[in-house]
């Protein structure tokens, strides 16, 4: 069986603009508060790119195996994230926004799973549920 992961659908919201998109759930995107990569194409849509909102830091990030890149960093309070689900909507969260030039998929931090309250039920088969969910109930990934 092929593995999976946990990819949730993600809503993005600034001032009058909103996107929905597929999040990869990461608890190994380390950071210090909710954060989620989008994306040059999702930060497009919410008319973040590319002329940067005042405050926006550029700065490098190291990926797996020590890879640097370049990424422009927006602080929280721009955005407004939620978590939909089939029979819910979790948030919102504020969260930081990275546009990450030449990724192709989100990705929410371990913060971000805090905040939204997403448990990691059995990653490698994309199971997962809300932390308030009782307990028999498992969420499965959403298709990327």
């Amino acid at each position: 069986m092929k593995s999976l992961v946990v990819r949730v659908r993600v809503r993005l919201e600034r001032e009058d603009k909103q996107v929905e998109t597929v999040a990869l759930a990461n608890a190994g995107f380390e950071s210090d508060e909710p954060e989620i990569i989008v994306p040059v194409e999702v930060a497009r849509e919410l008319n973040l790119y590319p002329r940067l909102p005042g405050g926006a830091i550029i700065d490098r990030y190291r990926g797996a195996g020590g890879r640097t890149f370049r990424v422009y960093r927006l602080s929280r309070g721009i955005v407004r994230a939620y978590v939909v689900a089939e029979d819910r909507l979790a948030g919102p969260v504020s969260i930081a926004l990275t546009i990450v030039p030449g990724e192709d998929e989100a990705i929410l931090s371990d913060q971000a799973l805090d905040s939204f309250g997403i448990v990691l039920v059995r990653p490698g088969k994309g199971l997962w549920r809300f932390i308030d969910d009782p307990a028999d109930k498992i969420r499965e990934s959403v298709p990327r």
